[in-house]
């Protein structure tokens, strides 16, 4: 099969699913971004949005060096596309660094912002003081975070509450 290029509107499509980062939820590289295909075009991938990952040129080239592997990829974009529905940008990045600085200090005005991660039980709070919060994530958030950067799906699907993966891979 000859390979041809993405499209723009593709290529737009795969760097909106990934916030223009990279897919790679440890690095999320923001200067350069490669477009790579999950299922090679030589062995018949094609270049639909389902077929393709936003990856910064390190994580791609750790990838084709067999560091980073083909199922942390498929986690990652199954992972990405189901956060997106849930959560906006912002909230997906809280809830990468709180999987990094393990506590956040919020003001009172603050907990809306996180109101999506609190409701999904990703994330408990602390009161300190009468307007100022702790934010951190609970067990359930940090199986969920863990997982997910380290590209464990069935783990990751089911501590984030996302469904039965097995039926998800069969929907």
């Amino acid at each position: 099969m000859t390979r041809q290029p993405v499209s723009a509107e593709i290529r737009r499509q795969i760097l909106h699913e990934a916030g223009y980062r990279c897919a790679n939820p440890i690095c999320r590289m923001v200067l350069a971004i490669n477009i790579h295909h999950l299922d090679a075009v030589s062995k018949g991938g094609g270049n639909g949005a389902e077929n393709l990952i936003a990856l910064c040129p390190n994580c791609h080239t750790l990838h084709h060096l067999d560091r980073i592997t083909h199922e942390s990829l498929r986690t990652w974009k199954l992972l990405l596309l189901s956060l997106n529905q849930a959560f906006d940008r912002k909230t997906i990045d809280i809830l990468l660094a709180l999987g990094r600085i393990q506590k956040i200090t919020l003001r009172g005005e603050g907990m809306l912002e996180i109101a999506a991660l609190i409701s999904s039980g990703l994330v408990d709070w602390k009161q300190c003081h009468t307007d100022v919060f702790d934010i951190m994530l609970s067990k359930k958030g940090t199986i969920f975070v863990q997982a997910w950067t380290s590209g464990r799906l069935e783990e990751a699907v089911s501590a984030g509450g996302l469904g039965d993966a097995e039926h998800s891979r069969q929907s």
